[in-house]
Formats: C-alpha cells, structure tokens, sequence
C-alpha cells in the first residue's frame, strides 16, 4: 500500500521532469495549473493523505476540444471523494488513498471514474514504507526508481525556479527521475456550489519480489513514458486493456530512513536520507526532544520516568476502505 510519499520539485521542475513526445513526435512539457478553489501545492519530504499533490492527467478532462494526448499537471488531494458523495468530503477521503487492483473494478467509488476514462498518474520523489521486524520494531525505508547517480538531499526545498520557457521545451531532463504512479481521480462538487475538488487514489498491488521483504502491497508503478502514455490516454486505449498495466514491477531501488518520517509534521532532508540500520545515530530532533523530556520527567522523588519510543505509523487497512 502507499500512505506516504515525498514530493520536493517545484511546479516548473516538476513539468521538466515530466516532458513527453506529442503526436508530432516533437519534445514538449506538460503545462502546470493551479487547482480550482484556491488550494495549493507545497512541496515536502513528508507528504500524507489530505495534502494536494501534482497529478498528471490528460489535458481533454478539463477541455472537451483538447487533445486526449496532451498533459496537465495538476495538484489533486490525495484520498479520493467520489462524485456522488453526500456530506463533508473529509469523511470518506482519508478511508480512500489507496484503491486496490482487485476491488477497482467492482467497487462503485472505483469503478464510476475509471469507466468515464478518469485514470492519472500520481507524482513523486518516491514512496515510504515500513518493514515490520521479527520483535514487532518498524523500520521505514524510501522507495524510489533508481536515479543516474544518488546525491544527498540539500538543507533547503527548492520552492521557486525559473519560468520553463521555448528554451527549455527540447532540453532533456537531468534532475531526479520521479516516480509514476497509477491513479484514478474524481471530481467532487458542493451541494450548495462553489469550487470543485479534484480528488485521487493510488492503485495498490501485491508486492513484486523487490518489495515483499518490506512490505505485502505495493503502489501500481508505471515504467516509462510508453506506460505513462497509455494509461493517460482514454481515446485510444480502452479500460480493459489499460488494467494490463496494473501490476507488481520490480524496476525500484529503496533504503532505510530516519524514523522520524514517522511523524508526518516532519518535513526535512533528514526523512530521505539513508541510514545505517545496523548503527542508528540520533537525528538532531530526537537528541532535542530526549534532552527536554530527561529535564522535564521527573517523578517527585526525583527518579525518572520511563520514556516510551516514539510510535510508529500505523498503516490503514485498505481492506476496511469505507464506501458511501
């Protein structure tokens, strides 16, 4: 399953990072815009179900004239609303990040959006998850494509870049691969009117032999542009062939982080960052907050008190999704 991911490419980048052939054959980008209602993507180290992530889709759902092969990115919340739903979306989308390959096409949440072509791909740095030990201890690892060469992330997220222009329209991408995950979106609009919300799911699969040491579910990863292009492309490629595309791969590489990805209110370099399981060294945050509480737990005469482990994520049982 995937209830945790990392996006830290700024909108402009995040379009570089995403440039395809079009039907001319010619090198283009995706074109970025903003989500309807003022909502805002912000890039994080720490991204969690509820926050808006960029989501490439094809450009013909928000124009009818457009060309079903020209993309958009375009941030979506992450944890599907489906169109019919009654009541406060917050109520169904935190039950909803993951879609299950095996349920998408039976259940109604699902299954309405992916027959009227709403299929997108969700994008990010990569994904976390946690592997469970023999005594219960979980440990996070950062999974991800394997990147040309592996570089330490810098202290500071890159929040504005220059504006793409014609120049950089043939220019091929040297950043960060980022990883492309299938998805279904929705569109949800207020009873009483006012601006839609775009939401999404990710589709999970059983783990692919590269995965199943961490973890039983993995998200459904595209691998390459061609994979990418037809499961965005409603016109030309049905459902019923595009689901072939939903399957465990082996093509990612990952390893441990810092368990302080654990809280999803951290939002530093330090939660991608590779550890050594085998030797943990405290993160600065952790030396501070052990520091405060050995000052401040103290039992009246004066022996301290025990100083339980941070608690780890628990992971949602997409299995008890609930459908309104």
């Amino acid at each position: 399953m995937c209830g945790r991911t990392a996006c830290t490419l700024a909108p402009d980048d995040i379009c570089r990072a995403c440039g395809y052939k079009n039907k001319q054959d010619k090198q283009v980008q995706p074109k970025w815009q903003d989500p309807p209602g003022g909502q805002q993507y912000y890039t994080s180290y720490n991204m969690s179900p509820g926050r808006h992530t960029p989501v490439l889709v094809s450009v013909a759902h928000f124009n009818t004239d457009g060309d079903v092969r020209e993309r958009v990115v375009q941030p979506m919340q992450w944890g599907l609303v489906p169109s019919w739903h009654k009541g406060e979306p917050s109520s169904v989308g935190y039950n909803m990040n993951n879609c299950r390959s095996d349920g998408m096409l039976t259940k109604r949440s699902f299954k309405s959006p992916l027959e009227k072509g709403q299929r997108c791909v969700v994008l990010a740095d990569g994904f976390y998850e946690w592997h469970t030990g023999k005594v219960g201890k979980k440990q996070p690892y950062f999974i991800y494509f394997p990147q040309a060469t592996y570089t330490e992330p810098k202290e500071e997220i890159k929040e504005e870049t220059k504006e793409s222009g014609d120049d950089d329209v043939g220019v091929e991408w040297k950043g960060r691969r980022l990883l492309t995950m299938a998805g279904v979106f929705d569109k949800w609009t207020p009873k009483e009117g006012g601006a839609p919300l775009f939401t999404y799911s990710i589709i999970t699969v059983d783990s692919s032999p590269a995965m199943t040491w961490i973890h039983h579910r993995m998200p459904a990863i595209l691998d390459g542009d061609n994979e990418v292009r037809d499961w965005l492309d409603f016109g030309a490629i049905p459902l019923s062939k595009a689901v072939k595309l939903i399957r465990p791969v082996t093509c990612i590489q990952s390893h441990p982080v810092s368990t302080v990805v654990n809280n999803s209110r951290n939002n530093t370099p330090e939660c991608i960052t590779k550890v050594d399981v085998e030797n943990p060294k405290k993160s600065a945050s952790s030396k501070l907050m052990m520091s405060w509480l050995g000052k401040h737990k103290k039992e009246p005469d004066g022996q301290s008190v025990e100083i339980k482990k941070e608690d780890t994520v628990t992971e949602p049982d997409d299995k008890k999704l609930k459908q309104s």
